[in-house]
């Protein structure tokens, strides 16, 4: 029987891995300019989203934040901190439980709930989405891309929410890093600073190779008419 259960489970995570890799979302913009952009999850998050505000600031750096909307609720200080720094918000759900399993009734409360939180403080409704995890099943990219949200994965993601060091956490996003990626760090989801460590090493090594940074919306702008197929699992 316990055989039977793990066989069970282990054909759910290969059905998982397959349907990802037609429904990953955006992960990069096919562009020979030597532009990234900087996005950040599952804040916000204090003290750290504080100090990685204050460390963008001093690098004159404009970011992505994916929110989770009980996060914002919890912390709405912090996350006008962030909205009032001039940078870009997008939705992470309402909260970390990932959506692959959700019911339309369900997933559309999160989502509500989420869009609630940012709008209850004056912050304008978000048209960029990153589910948790960042999977979602086929009729959920619909329902997402219906509600006008465009579905924004990474192709930078180095796993800066274990237990590793700043130098680690740099060291695998230059080595990652092409013209156009977006690149997936985290602020909220527990103590990052390992993450907010890395942060300034992370830009001073992008700008000494020519890059420059953008928000996610300014570089799809950047984007062709058909868009790269780079389809992958974008694990957090």
């Amino acid at each position: 029987m316990k055989t039977l259960r793990n066989l069970i489970v282990i054909l759910i995570l290969i059905g998982l891995l397959i349907l990802s890799w037609f429904t990953a979302g955006v992960r990069f913009v096919d562009t020979a300019e030597r532009v990234v952009a900087l996005t950040f999850d599952d804040g916000p998050n204090p003290p750290y989203t504080g100090q990685l505000l204050q460390t963008l600031e001093e690098k004159q750096v404009t970011a992505t934040f994916f929110l989770i909307g009980q996060e914002v609720t919890a912390y709405p200080e912090t996350a006008l901190q962030i909205f009032k720094g001039g940078h870009e918000i997008g939705g992470h759900s309402s909260d970390w439980k990932s959506l692959a399993f959700e019911s339309p009734t369900e997933m559309e409360g999160k989502l509500q709930e989420m869009e609630a939180a940012f709008t209850d403080l004056g912050i304008p409704s978000t048209t960029l989405f990153r589910p948790p995890g960042g999977f979602m099943l086929p009729w959920q990219r619909k329902l997402v891309a219906d509600r006008g949200l465009t579905h924004v994965s990474a192709n930078v993601v180095v796993g800066d929410w274990k237990e590793i060091n700043a130098q680690t956490i740099c060291d695998r996003v230059l080595k990652k890093v092409n013209p156009g990626s977006i690149i997936a760090l985290h602020d909220g989801g527990g103590n990052r600073a390992a993450t907010i460590a890395a942060v300034p090493l992370i830009i001073d090594g992008l700008r000494a190779q020519g890059y420059e940074f953008t928000t996610v919306s300014e570089l799809l702008e950047k984007q062709p008419e058909e868009p790269p197929s780079a389809p992958g699992l974008f694990s957090e």
